[in-house]
């Protein structure tokens, strides 16, 4: 499963302020392709898919869960990247994608 660990994106394992305009463009297109419709309690594949995009391994507790969500989120603050608006675009929709995998695994836990 791919993880978002060390702040390292896509094949290249560069840290986001180190990704050219395309490969930004090519990243957040591939993230879009990842992203499952909501739904009432997530798959278990899709449960670890958003583990994963939160740096966990598949048996993280609740917890666990919120730390990561937490420090992730921080990390990838747009507010870190306003000089540079393909960076602060891409910061945004991480943060989208965190809050909707940390969404689901709160419905997966609280079921």
């Amino acid at each position: 499963m791919e993880r978002l660990s060390d702040g390292k994106f896509g094949p290249s394992g560069k840290k986001l302020a180190d990704l050219s305009d395309e490969e930004l463009r090519a990243e957040r297109a591939r993230r879009r392709g990842q992203q499952p419709a909501d739904e009432a309690r997530p798959t278990l594949q899709r449960v670890r898919q958003y583990l994963a995009n939160l740096e966990l391994s598949p048996g993280a507790s609740w917890p666990e869960v919120e730390r990561a969500y937490q420090r992730l989120r921080d990390r990838y603050n747009p507010q870190k990247h306003q000089g540079h608006p393909e960076r602060h675009e891409t910061a945004l929709e991480l943060n989208e994608s965190l809050g909707r995998a940390y969404q689901a695994l709160r419905r997966y836990f609280r079921q």
